[in-house]
């Protein structure tokens, strides 16, 4: 029983410190190489449509590409994936709307170029990567506690 405890004792801090490689996958971005349509919608009086439930249609879709609401300026700004005829309808409580038609033309080549390989940096480790190795010590601390009593109360005997 005394070797299957050391083997216990070993085993599970090695065991722990295999969980940081589990965690859930990182993180990166990448700069667009489309640039975003950034649209603003008012009333007729003047007054920004601040917050309105808005939809994005693409070309020959019917359901939404994207949705959101607009900011409190009234202005809402989406990144298309393809060309074609894009459609933004805004809709209020009230029972005001507006549709506006977007065309997006293909990329040209005169495009500003940008960087195609994510970026990654300290934001692409996995969130608990700390977390996980702060727990991991803390269970090996407990059970180097652990084995430290066993062996105490052994050497008594």
């Amino acid at each position: 029983m005394n070797r299957m405890y050391r083997v216990f004792l070993i085993a599970l801090p090695l065991l722990s410190l295999a969980t940081v490689s589990a965690c859930a996958h990182g993180v990166g971005y990448r700069f667009s190489e489309r640039a975003p349509i950034s649209l603003e919608f008012f009333y007729s009086t003047g007054e920004t449509m601040a917050y309105t439930e808005t939809k994005v249609y693409a070309p020959a879709d019917t359901i939404e590409f994207q949705s959101g609401r607009t900011d409190a300026a009234g202005r809402f700004a989406f990144t298309p994936d393809r060309d074609g005829p894009w459609r933004v309808v805004v809709r209020d409580e009230e029972g005001h709307r507006v549709e506006a038609a977007i065309p997006v033309a293909p990329l040209s080549s005169d495009s500003p170029s940008v960087p195609k390989t994510p970026v990654s940096g300290k934001g692409s480790l996995p969130e608990g990567t700390s977390l996980a190795i702060r727990a991991a010590l803390g269970v090996s601390l407990l059970f180097n506690v652990a084995a430290f009593v066993l062996l105490r109360r052994r050497a008594r005997r």
